[in-house]
């Protein structure tokens, strides 16, 4: 037997030692399962109005569904044409177009999209998740406008309903707290963790609609040092829909609102090795730690730049006034 021989049969085991490891890697499971995937057809149309006394060339930003883990999105249409793709400090994408509109005229900007939305659940029985690196807790922890770690009640309560060891029983457990306080009503503005959680006699509430919701969630789950952010977008109640939105008479709809607006936000936490983990709780009135419905369509994330509000997020003009929204959404489940 000449030298190479002896080298390759030595070798041998050491191969069949990788194939073994290689094989359990390629046979493990999955720690999120896809539950159902729905392709939507979007078109959306957005009005806007110039009140000013003289002509206005203006470049509004339109929020695009974007490319996420569990999202695929394809702009077909937009007119007037997209000038340019845009992207924030938290890393949306935005589209930009010009339109002119002389005083008192009235402008519409049309769009047309196709998303592929992956509902999924994440299986905790195969992981219990894992805190993020130092780098990562600094950025998506800290104090912000509307998410304030440093008051001391949202602390104290986020400590005693949520303090964990696992990062996921922490994000579960602060789900359950939250859920059964949502005092909810249509708020037209934007409350912030401060002003969204209220004493009442029976406790404490979370007064607002999902952007408060959201809000204090986020500001708790910080806190409590785990890495959380908004999702906004629009949350269907069925895989074919219409919704609209007069802003000239939002204020005076209330509840009403609801019947024909789906725009939404929910809590998003990071949690390795499920990365972004999409917390839902008013889709079903449920903790949905990592079960997310196909139904949602997501627009954009908030980190540290924010929009106002899921009313106003889709059309951003820098002059003329947003009068009027509307989208028709067509999805096939695959």
């Amino acid at each position: 037997m000449d030298q190479r021989a002896r080298r390759l049969l030595s070798a041998l085991p050491a191969l069949a030692a990788a194939l073994v490891l290689l094989s359990a890697v390629w046979t493990q499971p999955s720690p999120v399962v896809v539950e159902e995937v729905v392709e939507y057809g979007v078109r959306g149309r957005f009005v806007l109005v110039n009140r000013h006394n003289v002509t206005l060339n203006d470049f509004v930003y339109i929020a695009l569904p974007q490319n996420t883990s569990f999202q695929e999105s394809y702009v077909v249409r937009v007119e007037p044409p997209l000038l340019r793709l845009v992207k924030d400090e938290d890393g949306n994408v935005m589209g930009v177009v010009r339109v002119v509109a002389k005083p008192g005229e009235k402008v519409a900007v049309d769009v047309e999209y196709r998303v592929v939305v992956r509902g999924y659940r994440i299986r905790v029985d195969l992981a219990r998740g894992e805190w993020p690196p130092l780098s990562v807790a600094e950025r998506y922890t800290s104090k912000t406008a509307y998410w304030n770690t440093y008051n001391l009640t949202l602390v104290g309560l986020a400590y005693s309903a949520a303090y964990a060891d696992s990062p996921l029983e922490t994000a579960s457990r602060l789900a359950s707290w939250v859920l059964p306080r949502i005092s909810y009503t249509v708020n037209l503005g934007r409350a912030g963790s401060d002003r969204a959680l209220i004493r009442t006699f029976g406790g404490y509430a979370v007064r607002g609609d999902c952007v408060e919701v959201a809000d204090v969630y986020v500001t708790m789950a910080r806190a409590l040092g785990l890495p959380a952010r908004t999702a906004y977008g629009v949350l269907l109640t069925s895989y074919s829909q219409r919704m609209w939105l007069n802003m000239s008479t939002v204020g005076e709809e209330g509840e009403a609102l609801l019947q024909h607006w789906g725009g939404h936000m929910w809590p998003q936490v990071y949690i390795p090795p499920y990365g972004w983990v999409d917390v839902d709780m008013l889709d079903g009135m449920s903790p949905n730690v990592g079960v997310y419905s196909a139904r949602h369509i997501v627009f954009g994330v908030e980190e540290t730049k924010y929009y106002g509000s899921a009313l106003t997020s889709s059309c951003i003009p820098s002059y003329l006034d947003l009068e009027y929204v509307e989208y028709e959404f067509r999805g096939v489940r695959r």
